[in-house]
Formats: structure tokens, C-alpha cells, sequence
């Protein structure tokens, strides 16, 4: 609570707009003053009020805030990566069977849900992790029955996703596109749908479905890339040539592959650059 005064009080003078201007006819300068000063909370709609007459979007609000402040799932992903980095296995698993004996004893979802975001990235350490039967189910009826998938929804089904066979990502993938619903269009979420339908097309190539490559090339293609998106534009090159040389155009697809390779040589991405040539090799064996 006191982080979010503070960054409010920083947006507000750096504008040079009083408490009053801020506050309008909506609530009084001091209840504003003593949350600046974390001495009180103020009501969501406040906030909103107070935000509008300073000219920041709450986006903008909320991002400034998690630079003081990790998110509870951005800490779980960096605990994550770095028993990754250290190749602590026996990390991953004690992280994992914390989270559900706290499922167990609280019977909270998240406790389940972060054992298996935890149980996905195994899978850099262990080829042979798996889900178990309760928990295909458990994740079947939390993406079913939530109504509208927000950036969280997404980020844990990108997580998830490497433990997914085909035919599940593709069954995620219509109920996810079916409940973005509105949220859809929302910048960070614009670009993890891209990526999801993106990893489902590759998935669909390394497994030579090419009825499902054509799936997500056309729901790609039915919202495609922004001209800013030129990253995502040039992964999409890459996937729509080996979906090409899937279809028997073999030829044309492999050469459209090392021209997306060479522009991101071109743009000194060459960690990207490395990845993707390393993966064309083993995906044409």
C-alpha cells in the first residue's frame, strides 16, 4: 500500500498537479495525502478518479508499482529459473511438493496451479516429467469453467503448454480464443495469444500435423501481427516455412526459414538467431 502512494505522489508532482486537482469534487486532498504518505488505502474508484486527473492509464500505474513490488507469479517464475540455471532438479521438486501440500492443507487453487507451472518447467531438467491423471483434470476444469481468460489465464497456459500433447493444446487453444473475449486486445495479451497460436504452430510442424499447423496459420492470420511486431512477424516466417516444407513445398518453405534466420542475424538478434538455425537442424533430421 505504501509503494502504490508513493508512486502515485511521483506521477502527480512530477506533473506539478495538486492534491486538489487530483481529487476533484470525487474526495478530499487529505484522504489523498495520507495514501500518498501510506498512512491509508483509498477505494478502487478513487484510485481511477485520481489516475484520470493525473493523465496516467492504470496499466502504466500498476506497472510502476511491480517495479517496487514482484508479483507473487513473477517471483514464482524467478525461484524457478534460477534452480534452471544451477540445474537444481532436487529444487524443483521440493518447490513443487510445497505447493501441494499447501493446496492440501488450505485448499486453495493457486497452490495447485503453481505446482504445475513449477511441474512445466521440469521439463528443461527432465524430459520425462508428466502430468499426472488429477492434474490434466484439475487444469481441464479450471480453463473450462473460468469465463473470461485475463494475463494470467495465458501466461499459465504458454507455462503449461510443454506438458501438453497436441490435441489438448488445440482443444486450450478454441476455449482460450473463444474467452480472451474483450481482454484480447490488450496489449500484453495481444502478444502472449500471438505467441500461444505461435508455439502451436510449431508444435503442429515438429509433430508433421499438418491439418493442425493449418488451424493455428489461420487463426494467425486472422489477427495478424502488428508492423511493430516485427519479432513476432519474423518467428512467423519461420513457422509458416516449415509448415510449408511440411505441405511438400519443400524448397520454398526452407528457403523462406533462412531468409527470417538471416534478417535476425541482420538485427544482431543472434541469440534468436543461433536458437532457430540449431532448431532447423534438428527439426530436419
Amino acid at each position: 500500500m505504501q509503494y502504490m502512494g508513493e508512486v502515485f505522489k511521483m506521477l502527480r508532482t512530477s506533473r506539478n498537479i495538486s492534491l486538489k486537482e487530483t481529487t476533484g469534487d470525487e474526495f478530499s486532498p487529505s484522504m489523498l495525502s495520507r495514501f500518498e504518505n501510506g498512512e491509508s488505502d483509498i477505494t478502487i474508484t478513487k484510485l481511477l478518479v485520481g489516475l484520470a486527473n493525473i493523465r496516467t492509464d492504470l496499466d502504466e500505474f500498476v506497472y510502476l508499482v511491480n517495479g517496487f513490488t514482484m508479483s507473487p507469479y513473477n517471483e514464482l517464475k524467478s525461484n524457478i529459473w534460477d534452480a534452471i540455471s544451477k540445474n537444481k532438479l532436487a529444487t524443483l521438486h521440493q518447490m513443487y511438493t510445497k505447493e501441494l501440500d499447501n493446496y492440501h492443507l488450505l485448499k486453495k487453487e493457486i497452490f495447485f496451479l503453481n505446482a504445475l507451472i513449477i511441474k512445466s518447467q521440469m521439463l528443461f531438467l527432465d524430459e520425462h516429467t508428466q502430468m499426472t491423471k488429477e492434474e490434466e483434470q484439475f487444469l481441464y476444469d479450471y480453463f473450462f469453467f473460468v469465463d473470461i481468460w485475463g494475463n494470467y489465464e495465458l501466461k499459465l497456459f504458454s507455462d503449461v503448454s510443454l506438458l501438453l500433447p497436441l490435441e489438448m493444446y488445440i482443444k486450450y487453444t478454441r476455449e482460450m480464443l473463444n474467452k480472451i473475449d474483450f481482454l484480447g486486445d490488450f496489449g500484453k495479451n495481444n502478444n502472449l495469444v500471438n505467441s500461444i497460436l505461435l508455439n502451436g504452430m510449431f508444435k503442429s510442424n515438429k509433430e508433421k500435423k499438418v491439418s493442425s499447423a493449418a488451424y493455428f496459420n489461420n487463426m494467425i492470420k486472422k489477427n495478424f501481427f502488428e508492423e511493430n511486431d516485427t519479432y513476432l512477424r519474423i518467428v512467423y516466417m519461420i513457422a509458416e516455412g516449415q509448415y510449408k516444407y511440411c505441405k511438400g513445398e519443400k524448397d520454398i518453405g526452407l528457403q523462406q526459414i533462412k531468409v527470417a534466420i538471416d534478417i535476425l542475424k541482420v538485427l544482431n538478434c543472434d541469440e534468436s538467431a543461433e536458437y532457430y538455425s540449431n532448431s532447423l537442424q534438428e527439426w530436419l533430421k
